[in-house]
């Protein structure tokens, strides 16, 4: 009776075949757990801006009202925070601050003004495998680090240089209405890339 197996070659092809194909689906589950992260920070970001807006609306009827709400980047760091803008003046115990008009704010950022809203929105760190970026292309110098909403309306007040803010808000005759404005996303290892949009009237797109 003949006996039937395998030869050498054989297992050989057959143990590369696995080996390939195990390899591909490492590689395809490791791009896919990327893809999830990103989508879910750029997700927790857009949410937390949205809040802010909602939070100015909300505070403009309060008698102690905060001046303003915003979300302030740290792009080296890859750290992004929820803020209450307090103004320095105050009204005296009891009575409502006074907070400085939006011209004024838009002209320059107090920084003493940028306090923690709630621990569980403060110096928040992106997940791990992702970083806030500031791409080298056309639009770069559009990348939002500070983005404050002052109501009542709100007016979107945003921030690319860290020091003083554009406005869509009439100042005069002579304002023009800055463009909309970005916060990157991107992976550790600079295979991906999102991109949250916030426009002029504080409109947040993904």
């Amino acid at each position: 009776m003949e006996k039937k197996g395998f030869t050498l070659i054989e297992i050989l092809i057959v143990i590369a075949i696995t080996a390939v194909l195990s390899g591909l689906a490492i590689v395809y589950s490791h791009v896919g757990q990327n893809q999830i992260t990103l989508s879910i920070e750029e997700s927790k970001i857009a949410q937390l801006i949205l809040r802010a807006k909602e939070l100015s609306i909300a505070t403009y009827t309060a008698n102690d009202a905060t001046c303003a709400y915003g979300v302030q980047f740290d792009l080296p760091n890859s750290v992004y925070s929820l803020f209450a803008y307090n103004s320095s003046k105050s009204g005296g115990p009891g009575l409502k601050q006074t907070c400085p008009s939006v011209a004024s704010t838009s002209a320059a950022i107090d920084a003493g003004a940028i306090q923690k809203y709630e621990l569980g929105s403060w110096q928040l760190h992106t997940a791990a495998g992702v970083k806030l970026i500031n791409p080298a292309n056309p639009v770069a110098s559009a990348t939002i680090q500070t983005v404050l909403f002052y109501p009542p309306n709100p007016c979107t007040l945003i921030s690319t240089n860290g020091t003083s803010f554009d406005s869509v808000c009439n100042f005069g005759a002579n304002s023009s209405p800055p463009s909309e404005a970005y916060v990157y996303l991107g992976t550790i290892d600079g295979s991906m890339q999102r991109t949250i949009t916030v426009n002029p009237a504080g409109q947040v797109s993904l």
